[in-house]
């Protein structure tokens, strides 16, 4: 997956809701040497309309990336009511650092997870190493998270 979040901890919320209009699938919060880092994923359809004939995003991928869109610029505007969120899930004796309370874009990373293996193309490939370099965006599909899992066998993990 490329994203090196959570060697010194990490946190899962599933169905982390950042305001009335929007919900994140998965937050993945991590800790590492530089800090925290915050991971939005977004589930689409297994099966839908993963890409179309010439390998260009179909509309699985599509709305993914535009619901992705609309977190970022949420964030940038109410990052408050984020942190505020946050807040009511943490340890009462417990304060958060930093990250949580200043607004550091290079801090969230973004994933849209969509079809499998067999509907990606070599093009689907290069669009996915495009989005990524350009806004962020990991474009995974369901095989993806099957290999990752079959990587944590008889691994100590946290």
């Amino acid at each position: 997956m490329g994203l090196r979040i959570g060697h010194h901890g990490a946190f899962l919320f599933p169905e982390f809701q950042l305001s009335n209009k929007y919900q994140v699938d998965y937050l993945l919060v991590g800790k590492s040497s530089g800090g925290y880092e915050f991971v939005l994923v977004e589930l689409e359809n297994p099966y839908g309309k993963i890409v179309l004939k010439d390998g260009n995003l179909g509309a699985e991928f599509r709305d993914g990336i535009s619901q992705i869109d609309e977190w970022k610029r949420w964030l940038q505007n109410n990052y408050t009511s984020f942190s505020e969120t946050l807040k009511k899930y943490k340890n009462k004796e417990f304060d958060l650092s930093d990250e949580f309370y200043t607004l550091d874009l290079s801090r969230f990373h973004y994933i849209v997870i969509a079809g499998r293996r067999e509907d990606f193309t070599e093009l689907t490939y290069t669009i996915a190493r495009e989005k990524k370099k350009k806004e962020d965006i990991t474009l995974l599909h369901y095989d993806n998270l099957y290999d990752f899992s079959n990587l944590l066998i008889d691994k100590v993990t946290y």
